[in-house]
């Protein structure tokens, strides 16, 4: 059985209008289980609609995209759902915890989603919290909690279903460089754990350069990079 858990195909991705904007030009990526892959690349060179691509929140123009095996355009709408929430998690740049709702409902949210019983989603999410050093914190509300902690919870909620892999948005691009360091050795201790893929884009070379392969999205291919120590 092959451990490449998200591909990608010739994917190509066009916004229609008055003038076309061609974004993707035939993008190739294969994320095998427990890689860590950084995709750098410069202000709107298509970063983000890549990893929206990959996560099945938008279709491309042309090409294909696979998850576990199966591609995401073969699925109904539910069934990319279900998949999204079985095999994936999403991180971005602002936590977008529910603000009514405390760090372990937060993080249990995608366990209720699927309709899982409250007490064992809940066990679930102070389980992975605690991973993050998160316990004594596991009752309070996003707004007292600290910009790292809010960014561990939502690393938190993406992880609590051991997705196959984690897709993050400029996680860190929001914190200072020694929280956004805490941030990342989070990222990666879950990622070991669990042998949890991430797809990482970042504008931090520093970061990039510490993941096991580092691409750079330009023109609107991805290109590989030598990763620096």
């Amino acid at each position: 059985m092959s451990d490449v858990v998200l591909s990608c195909n010739k994917l190509k991705k066009t916004y229609l209008g008055p003038a076309p904007v061609h974004v993707l030009l035939g993008v190739d990526l294969e994320v095998r289980a427990g890689e860590r892959i950084a995709i750098m690349g410069r202000s709107g060179s298509g970063k983000s609609t890549l990893l929206h691509l990959l996560g099945g929140l938008d279709a491309p123009s042309e090409g294909t995209v696979t998850l576990q095996g199966r591609a995401l355009h073969e699925m109904s709408e539910v069934e990319r759902g279900r998949s999204r929430n079985i095999a994936l998690g999403f991180v971005y740049q602002f936590h977008h915890l529910l603000p009514e709702f405390t760090a372990e409902e937060n993080v249990a949210m995608p366990l209720f989603i699927r309709r899982q019983d409250r007490g064992s989603a809940l066990a679930r999410a102070r389980a992975v919290l605690g991973e993050l050093g998160l316990s004594k914190r596991q009752e309070h509300l996003p707004s007292e909690l600290s910009g790292g902690e809010r960014q561990r919870c939502a690393f938190a909620r993406a992880m609590v279903t051991a997705p196959a892999c984690v897709l993050a948005d400029e996680p860190t691009g929001n914190l200072d460089t020694q929280t956004a360091e805490e941030v990342f050795e989070a990222m990666v201790r879950l990622s070991e754990a669990h042998g949890t893929a991430f797809v990482l884009v970042t504008h931090d070379a520093g970061l990039a350069a510490r993941t096991g392969r580092t691409l750079e999205l330009r023109e609107g291919t991805l290109l590989e990079m030598q990763a620096r120590v």
